[in-house]
């Protein structure tokens, strides 16, 4: 759909307009008449039928409709959250962040933890996985399953498939 000018509408002698109680066929001056008296735009329907299709209607209201009904129709997919920590995360940050990861939980997110490694850090890369672990444990709404690699992440996934 496109509002239709006077310029792009002299291609036209007769139209049919929809959207009132019957199609009419009518001339295209008559059509911009009423469209004027209405306060309105002139939105080309159709241009591929005989005679082609019109329409009286307003163009931004149409398209707020035709967007909000794509909204409506799209699946809400939990989204990807991450939160990354520290090898020598205190108790209490580790108690809000474990905090955090069970909201998102809930609210059906994924959740990716990765622990990241600096400097000397590197040479226990078991401390990283022993965090890991100690996350997963404080997190039983979830199901994890750990990806192998130079960094230590999991990606955290809800048990139960409820709908947003």
């Amino acid at each position: 759909m496109e509002i239709l000018t006077r310029g792009k509408a002299r291609a036209y002698t007769s139209v049919r307009l929809v959207g009132g109680e019957t199609p009419e066929i009518l001339s295209i001056d008559e059509v911009f008449g009423r469209a004027d008296q209405e306060g309105l735009d002139v939105i080309l329907v159709s241009d591929q039928s005989n005679p082609p299709v019109l329409r009286i209607a307003d163009f931004k209201k149409l398209e707020y409709e035709k967007n909000k009904a794509k909204k409506a129709n799209k699946t809400v997919a939990g989204q990807l959250k991450e939160v990354q920590f520290k090898v020598n995360i205190s108790d209490h940050d580790l108690e809000t962040k474990v905090k955090a990861i069970k909201r998102f939980v809930e609210q059906m997110d994924k959740v990716k933890i990765s622990v990241r490694l600096k400097g000397r850090e590197r040479e226990q890369p078991q401390r990283a996985w022993e965090l890991l672990d100690r996350v997963v444990a404080a997190v039983p709404e979830a199901r994890a399953s750990k990806v192998d690699g130079p960094i230590a992440i999991a990606i955290l996934e809800p048990k139960s498939q409820k709908s947003k």
